[in-house]
């Protein structure tokens, strides 16, 4: 009995010493970017650039990192952790043919899995891009981490959690700028989300200015200690930092509930809006959202699917535009509650020509004397 109990204490000893090893490696390999980290694009042809007074499609979308809605994970109350390789093969494919039947010039993905133990080690980039015949992508990291030892009898593992610009015109400019953190320990903060927002130029024929286009995830789980507000205030100094008369884009899951919406009436995940009043309010209240400002509260315009239910309950994502852009029309996508906890939104738009010039008038002539 002393044997078999030395045996298993050895046993539980390697597995404690192996867990130990992981957290350390994952300490000292941090992902730990800049204020403003330049971004590569990568492309695969040249492209072709949009023009003013052509419309084109845009697509943005929370992928919940291909992992399909038959799970409950682990952070929304459920059990699961690490999906099945055919499930995470099927959504894949699922999210795939939807962005290729939509054909958008410019798609905007967030939480596309590029390398994590809880999807397979699958790269999502690849096959997306294929998907939208995008001619150029830039992606950035926000949840990155060699070893995340939650939960802590099954651990989440590798994580490397991009947010993504897709595009069948030429992006240049790439950056990735870090939004505020979550107010936690800061041995905490070393395996949890590091917030961004990835931007980019589009060229338009036509136009002097670059489309800008921006695109971000927001935190989740703040429960009111004010990082979302401070996260809105950089998505609210990047608009307004936009040159007169540059059209611009910023999209994304926001996690914030609209003005005027009561939490009250969600049957879960309430706690979730602790903020006295919604952080999204200025924004919505300063610049244009796709789906209408006052719009927001139609059951129409819900974005997100709480586990197990058919139908959305909430609108927290949006996509705001700026500039000379004209919103021609826009919906959410509410055919595709199967794929993904959130609904892509998808906007048509156009880049207003700017005025032709007008012709110099010459100075009448003074009349000839008799």
């Amino acid at each position: 009995m002393k044997k078999l109990l030395k045996v298993v204490a050895g046993a539980i000893g390697t597995v404690v010493l192996a867990l130990g090893v992981l957290v350390l490696a994952a300490v000292g390999t941090e992902y730990r970017p800049g204020d403003v980290v330049v971004e590569p694009v990568s492309c695969t042809s040249p492209g072709e650039p949009l023009e003013a007074g052509v419309p084109f499609t845009v697509l943005s979308w929370n992928v919940q990192y291909g992992a399909s809605r038959k799970h409950q994970f682990f952070y929304d109350g459920g059990d699961a952790v690490h999906v099945p390789p055919g499930d995470v093969a099927d959504t894949v494919r699922d999210v795939a043919a939807v962005l290729q039947d939509t054909d958008a010039e410019l798609t905007l993905i967030q939480e596309m899995d590029r390398g994590s133990r809880r999807t397979g080690m699958v790269d999502m980039l690849a096959p997306w891009q294929a998907a939208t015949r995008a001619a150029c992508a830039v992606t950035t990291p926000y949840h990155r981490s060699a070893f995340v030892p939650k939960p802590f009898t099954n651990p989440l593992g590798r994580v490397d959690m991009h947010l993504a610009l897709l595009s069948k015109a030429p992006l240049r400019n790439a950056l990735r700028t870090q939004l505020a953190l979550l107010d936690e320990p800061r041995v905490v903060q070393v395996f949890n989300l590091k917030r961004a927002l990835l931007t980019a130029e589009v060229p338009v024929e036509g136009l002097d200015q670059p489309l800008a286009v921006a695109v971000t995830h927001l935190s989740a789980f703040s429960f009111g200690d004010g990082t979302l507000a401070a996260q809105v205030g950089a998505l609210d100094d990047w608009m307004a930092a936009r040159p007169e008369g540059q059209p611009w884009i910023l999209a994304g899951d926001m996690n914030l509930l609209p003005t005027g919406d009561d939490k009250s009436r969600l049957a879960v995940e309430r706690d979730l809006y602790a903020d006295a009043a919604s952080p999204i309010d200025p924004l919505l209240s300063r610049y244009r959202e796709v789906l209408g400002n006052d719009r927001q509260l139609l059951e129409e315009n819900r974005t997100y699917l709480p586990f197990g239910a058919s139908e959305p309950d909430r609108k927290i994502d949006y996509m705001f535009v700026g500039g000379p852009l004209e919103v021609l029309e826009a919906r959410v996508m509410r055919e595709h509650t199967a794929i993904s906890d959130h609904l892509p939104i998808q906007a048509r738009l156009r880049v207003s020509p700017p005025p032709a010039p007008q012709p110099a008038v010459s100075p009448e002539a003074p009349p000839s004397a008799p």
